[in-house]
């Protein structure tokens, strides 16, 4: 059998848009020869995805399935080029297929690196004349009581978010049994709030602690920059620039955004205002929000 090489594949794959796999299957088929195997490609059908490999993707959905004790979610992210890809039943059917197989374990790791899952998105994509990919998906489970997992989704599906919060003990005035259902069931309810919430204002992280320092110091170089901190030093700047990192802190941090529930309080003080139904303290553990077409 002649040895397939890596140049060739790549080759191959750079002339006609062709998954990786397929390009080693047709150079196979063709003995290492590369016209052959654009033939074999052709043929088959899967040739020609290069022409539309510039044209952009900002369309899709997102996928969410979920368990009924919300122990276990899977998420996931599909980009298209046109609204009218996004809601063909197959293109749908496809991505639930994947999103399923991410819940049930089938498909470990990240899915927009899977051979298989990629090469079925790109069969129908050839059927279709359009670009698409899988973009990003994520696995949330606990095991653990006091934990809970929930989700929103938009009406359109293409925008969702998973959020886990965690919960200390109920209070010990309950009897035990009683005590955790109640605290179980408001944390569900919370948690599909921080999800509303994450989708209305797309937060990139939880507090400011997690934010890179050198983001931090990204922004302050921007703002020392800008026309409305020229002229300033000091105190004064010092100052501007506190105001401005507050700002970004509130913007960007999903515990100091404003409550899409009440704006005069932000969402630290909105989980804290829960802790007296859960009777313990509530704590964000991790949270992922999808919108198609963003960041």
């Amino acid at each position: 059998m002649t040895a397939i090489t890596s140049e060739q594949v790549m080759k191959l794959r750079n002339q006609t848009g062709a998954g990786i796999m397929d390009c080693k299957n047709a150079l196979r088929e063709s003995q290492g020869d590369v016209e052959k195997a654009v033939e074999f490609l052709r043929k088959k059908g899967l040739s020609g995805l290069a022409k539309r490999a510039g044209r952009e993707m900002k369309e899709g959905l997102v996928v969410i399935k979920i368990s009924d004790d919300c122990a276990k979610a899977a998420m996931l992210e599909i980009n298209c080029e046109t609204d009218f890809v996004a809601r063909n039943p197959e293109f749908k059917k496809i991505a639930g297929e994947i999103t399923g197989a991410m819940f049930d374990g089938f498909l470990a790791g990240n899915p927009a690196e899977n051979q298989e899952a990629g090469a079925r998105v790109q069969a129908f994509a050839v059927k279709t004349g359009e670009n698409m990919k899988i973009r990003r998906g994520v696995v949330y489970s606990v095991s653990k009581p006091g934990e809970s997992i929930n989700l929103y989704l938009h009406t359109d599906s293409k925008k969702g978010a998973l959020v886990h919060l965690s919960a200390t003990t109920a209070s010990a005035d309950k009897s035990a049994e009683n005590a955790a259902a109640e605290a179980a069931d408001e944390l569900k309810i919370l948690a599909r709030e921080i999800a509303m919430q994450c989708v209305a204002m797309n937060p990139r992280y939880i507090k400011r602690a997690d934010v890179p320092a050198e983001l931090i110091e990204k922004e302050k170089e921007i703002y020392k920059a800008s026309p409305q901190a020229q002229g300033k030093g000091g105190i004064a700047l010092e100052k501007m620039l506190e105001g401005r990192l507050n700002k970004f802190y509130q913007e960007n941090c999903l515990l100091e955004q404003a409550s899409i529930r009440d704006g005069k309080i932000n969402v630290e003080q909105f989980i804290k205002n829960s802790e007296q139904k859960t009777g313990g303290k509530i704590e964000v553990r991790r949270f992922s929000c999808y919108i198609v077409g963003m960041e």
